[in-house]
């Protein structure tokens, strides 16, 4: 009989008292809560003067891009698939739900978010969304496609296809090479 061996995350917590900052893995961290991350995706939606989908994304993909690049390099975690794992560790114990790397590519890939704590506050506070509102978690699928090939920040694009605040059992993340590069293509 084969036995299965999961790899788990180290979570390298620290907080100090006089700051009053935590800190993961050497990183200054903000534990968030799901009105706050609700309500910035909803001010992101009704904005009219910029992009504020996009910068939400943006900086959610610059935040944990340096998070999962970092701890990957700490931890000396190569290969795709041991990568994936983590990162879908690490999106659970930040508090953004449970999502899994269904297929990643070098130009393409699918992420399943059976739980998304933005969605679920979002239907909480709202009720069901007209269109997408987990900014934060497509900012994180970037995050992690750029980190699984030791890639740059802005080299994946991801599309909320299906969404659990817009009724769906789960949400569905295609993520595609935003420079429209084919397969193996660098």
């Amino acid at each position: 009989m084969a036995e299965y061996v999961r790899e788990e995350i180290l979570i390298e917590h620290s907080f100090d008292r006089k700051s009053c900052r935590h800190e993961i893995g050497g990183l200054t961290a903000v534990l968030h809560c799901h009105h706050f991350a609700t309500l910035i995706s909803r001010l992101a939606n009704d904005c009219k003067l910029a992009d504020a989908k996009r910068i939400l994304a943006d900086c959610a993909e610059d935040a944990f891009h340096t998070v999962l690049s970092n701890y990957f390099n700490r931890h000396d975690i190569s290969g795709i698939e041991r990568r994936a794992r983590i990162a879908e560790q690490y999106f659970s114990a930040v508090g953004l739900g449970l999502m899994r790397v269904k297929y990643a590519g070098y130009c393409s890939g699918e992420v399943i978010m059976e739980h998304s704590h933005v969605d679920e506050g979002w239907l909480k506070k709202w009720g069901e969304a007209k269109s997408p509102v987990n900014h934060i978690g497509r900012g994180y699928v970037t995050a992690t496609f750029s980190a699984l090939f030791d890639r740059g920040r802005r080299v994946y694009s991801a599309t909320e296809r299906q969404s659990i605040a817009r009724g769906a059992s789960k949400s569905i993340i295609t993520v595609t090479d935003a420079r429209g590069a084919g397969e193996g293509v660098a």
